[in-house]
């Protein structure tokens, strides 16, 4: 073998050589761009999985929400229920004791009227007048040696007075009314016998003379 042929052999060997090797770069960087793009749609598809994931937490969560939201009005609407229920058993049994409040008010009022009428009748210092009104006399018209007791005009126990003017309080007012007009036809009544005792009558009840405060001197 010449020197040329071998020669040419060697390049032919180097330029296949090189021919590889570019080859085997060119074969790799493809391989890479290959895995790196595989890699990048990997990613990709990691982040849509995320995204996904999250989505349905989300809509997880509302339907929680939704779920307890409509747990909450149901139990307020049964505890809406449950307080109307017991607002119309109160009302209920409130109703029935009204009569019974009602009887006990005209018991107890009856049960002071006729106290008060005793009183009256055995009280040496209690008249009538013409309309039939009670007329509490003065000291000089009750019998020597009588004290009226303290607190006459006041019969009744102060608590029974407070619960008759809760529960019934227009006929409470009216028998005060009543009890002034009485005051006041015992105070016009008085003075008619203050102006009585100043006239002295002969025996036939005719006017003899006026007594002046000169003569009372």
């Amino acid at each position: 073998m010449d020197t040329p042929t071998l020669i040419w052999i060697i390049i032919g060997i180097i330029v296949v050589a090189i021919i590889i090797v570019v080859a085997v770069m060119v074969s790799r960087r493809n391989s890479a761009k290959r895995l790196e793009a595989q890699h990048a749609k990997a990613e990709s598809l990691r982040e849509d999985a995320h995204r996904s994931e999250m989505a349905a937490r989300e809509r997880e969560a509302e339907a929680a929400q939704a779920r307890a939201d409509s747990a909450t009005a149901a139990a307020e609407a049964e505890q809406a229920k449950a307080r109307a229920a017991q607002a119309s058993i109160e009302s209920e049994r409130v109703a029935a004791t009204i009569d019974d409040h009602q009887a006990d008010a005209e018991k107890l009022r009856a049960e002071q009227a006729d106290k008060l009428r005793k009183a009256d009748e055995i009280d040496p210092a209690v008249t009538t007048n013409a309309a039939g009104g009670r007329v509490v006399g003065e000291d000089r018209a009750a019998p020597a040696g009588y004290t009226p007791a303290p607190g006459a005009r006041e019969r009744t126990d102060p608590a029974d007075d407070r619960r008759i003017v809760r529960e019934n309080p227009d006929a409470v007012a009216a028998e005060r009314d009543a009890e002034r007009a009485d005051r006041e036809a015992a105070a016009a009544d008085r003075d008619a016998v203050r102006a009585d005792s100043d006239v002295i009558r002969d025996e036939n009840g005719n006017i003899r003379s006026e007594v002046r405060p000169t003569d009372r001197a």
